[in-house]
């Protein structure tokens, strides 16, 4: 009977701490859950186009970008035309982790998803 009553209650006692220990498990989201950061393209074309025409302190964290060696480079003297615009906003498309990495502080920007 004292058998019975021990096992009984080590069971009872096992299930509890098996519910506790699955309860404060986190949550894992599936592999195929979108998750990561973007960020606004409009935004960052303005601001590097802006760098390139006036830089100041108030864009001063928009430097790692243009001083990137795949940067397309304006020459001197020339001015920022349609063309030069398209070779900027291409190169911004094909460099997200940069951008990101760039702007990762301004919530303005980039955005989780």
């Amino acid at each position: 009977m004292k058998r019975s009553v021990f096992l009984t209650s080590v069971l009872i006692c096992f299930l509890q701490f098996s519910f506790f220990a699955q309860t404060n498990k986190k949550s894992i989201p599936p592999s195929d859950a979108a998750s990561g950061y973007t960020y606004d393209f409009d935004k960052t074309n303005e601001l590097v186009l802006e760098r390139i025409s006036n830089p100041n302190a108030s864009n001063a964290d928009v430097k790692p970008i243009v001083n990137e060696t795949s940067f397309p480079k304006l020459n001197s003297g020339a001015t920022i035309d349609a063309d030069y615009k398209k070779k900027v906003a291409d190169w911004i498309e094909k460099h997200p982790d940069l951008i990101i990495s760039t702007f990762k502080n301004r919530k303005e920007i980039v955005h989780t998803f």
